[in-house]
């Protein structure tokens, strides 16, 4: 008898997924630091030569992974279930490249047409049903190509330790807990991990409305979610940006974390 697989964390549900249907949470994405040109060239170097040149991008979002993978790889599918993350991707650079294939729907239920030679997913396979997109992804792969799980990341800043005090008190995902990403999809036997790597560092430097504005695309802080508390939390995080001198520019050091393997049936 199969023991039953312990379910996800609560505040990785849909009720929280369905947050990136909100059209602001969409304008806004693209105020998030870009990846690392490294690592493109990281997630290039996975294609096995005897493999088709096709990229499947799994909630792809506005593209982050998809429009410069577009610029390296014979064709990307890029599958997103938002309408609105896809309307402001098409608007940004690559966006109607023509070997760039949006596709409108959830990778559960997507129409997918591989065999892909690698399959990735930036800051997105958290919100999917694992127990029907591994398999999806295992299906639509070719023989021996890998799926690539992607995060980018931003150095500590001064402000920081108070900023996440602000976050906890007024983020809408009020069942949020850290958690490993890695080790909840090993743990319940998605994922085999094969390798990872980390890029080198970038300094990547926005004005201080957008820094405002990136947080805004994230988990728990659609404006459209947080009604009223939303301009009380924009006063108050400005108000910590200037009590550290921030008056225009911010500069975020970032890199890229990827870990890459078999997705499992």
């Amino acid at each position: 008898m199969v023991e039953p697989r312990t379910p996800k964390p609560k505040h990785l549900g849909p009720d929280y997924g369905s947050q990136w249907q909100d059209a602001e949470m969409a304008r806004v994405y693209p105020y998030r630091p870009p990846y690392t040109d490294e690592t493109f060239e990281v997630l290039a170097s996975l294609l096995d030569d005897d493999a088709p040149s096709w990229v499947l991008d799994v909630g792809a979002g506005t593209g982050d992974l998809a429009r410069p993978l577009a610029l390296r790889i014979d064709r990307v599918d890029a599958v997103e279930p938002s309408p609105q993350m896809i309307g402001v991707g098409k608007t940004l650079e690559g966006g109607e490249a023509g070997n760039l294939r949006w596709i409108e729907a959830p990778i559960e239920s997507a129409a997918l047409e591989g065999p892909y030679g690698l399959a990735v997913a930036g800051e997105s396979i958290h919100w999917t049903n694992w127990d029907l997109t591994f398999p999806r992804i295992a299906e639509a792969l070719a023989p021996g190509a890998v799926l690539a799980i992607v995060a980018r990341h931003e150095a500590k800043l001064p402000w920081s330790d108070a900023l996440g005090l602000l976050i906890a008190r007024y983020s809408t995902n009020r069942d949020y807990e850290p958690y490993n990403l890695e080790h909840e999809l090993v743990s319940r036997g998605h994922f085999e991990v094969l390798g990872r790597a980390r890029t080198d560092d970038v300094v990547f430097v926005q004005s201080r409305d957008e820094y405002v504005d990136a947080l805004h695309s994230r988990n728990g802080f659609s404006r459209a979610r947080m009604g009223v508390s939303t301009k009380v939390f924009d006063a108050k995080f400005r108000d910590l940006l200037l009590s550290y001198d921030v008056q225009e520019r911010v500069e975020l050091t970032t890199w890229s974390e990827l870990v890459w393997g078999r997705p499992l049936a």
